[in-house]
């Protein structure tokens, strides 16, 4: 179990004599990082395996929880970028040496903050609405969570750990599809294929989502945008987007920063809809096309 920090790792204490977790943390640092499978473990057992909390002695002065949580409100503040130790340790007061007495380095601090952000999945009460109905209310709360949190959509894909509130969103949408009579692959086919698309899709709203963190307004978002889209029209390296962007039916508006929708302004959610609506329509025919075909009677003989 991890030893918890004292008095002394408050800022201004004494100083840390060097321990293997800052070996670690300069290992880690280094500009080839290769992939240890032992640091990977070492990483997933922190998400996973709760440490004993002692029930004797003076309350420890931090917690891995604490830690957790200012880790994301650092990363909520200036991106994942910002997530550092030094920063971290910034906001509860203590010297970064403390925070290495829970987790081996920053690797493993950010794996712990991005569970913990991603939180647990809605839960859903009451009858089931079908398959298409409840895939939508999935895919509508992951992205209200990526918009939440814009840094969950910066992760690199990199080896990581993956904790129980990830898998608990993967559950959340398999129970989705689970009375649809598919197969187990087809089922995480169809997740990733959901999944897949709600990320790509949520690209321009997470945008603005991180503009009007930093005090822009909707409105200024979209000039911007829509100032960006029209330098393709007339612009003869951009002949099929300049068409479009000009057209009556798809062109820009100055009220809106989409193409419009058959002359019709459109918002990003009804965009975001339209290409959902299309991927379960791909869905349903893939199973309406694999669905075994009803067994003739054979004729009275």
């Amino acid at each position: 179990m991890a030893k918890r920090p004292t008095a002394k790792g408050r800022k201004g204490g004494e100083a840390k004599p060097a321990t293997r977790a800052t070996a670690d943390h300069q290992s880690a640092s280094s500009s080839s990082v290769a992939f240890d499978s032992e640091e990977i473990a070492r990483r997933s057992g922190l998400l996973w395996d709760v440490p004993q909390k002692p029930t004797r002695g003076p309350k420890a002065a931090l917690s891995r929880e604490d830690v957790v949580a200012a880790a994301i409100r650092v990363a909520d503040a200036g991106d994942l970028v910002a997530l550092t130790m030094h920063a971290v340790a910034a906001q509860l007061g203590f010297t970064p040496m403390a925070l290495y007495r829970y987790f081996l380095n920053k690797e493993s601090l950010v794996d712990a903050a991005v569970d913990a952000a991603l939180g647990a999945p809605p839960h859903r009460a009451g009858p089931h609405e079908g398959w298409r109905a409840e895939i939508r209310h999935w895919a509508y709360a992951k992205r209200a969570m990526l918009c939440a949190r814009p840094w969950l959509a910066e992760l690199p894909f990199v080896a990581a750990p993956h904790g129980p509130n990830w898998l608990s969103w993967h559950e959340a949408f398999l129970r989705t599809i689970a009375h649809t009579g598919m197969p187990p692959e087809d089922m995480m086919d169809v997740l990733n294929v959901v999944h897949g698309y709600v990320h790509g899709s949520s690209d321009t709203i997470i945008s603005l989502a991180r503009a009007t963190a930093r005090g822009v307004t909707p409105e200024q978002w979209a000039a911007a945008v829509g100032a960006d889209l029209c330098r393709a029209i007339n612009n003869p390296r951009y002949p099929l987007l300049s068409g479009i962007l000009t057209s009556s039916s798809g062109g820009i508006t100055a009220s809106s920063s989409l193409p419009t929708k058959r002359g019709k302004p459109r918002t990003m959610d009804e965009s975001f809809d339209w290409g959902l609506e299309r991927v379960m329509d791909g869905i349903q025919l893939y199973r309406e096309r694999e669905r075994p075909a009803p067994s003739r009677r054979r004729s009275g003989r």
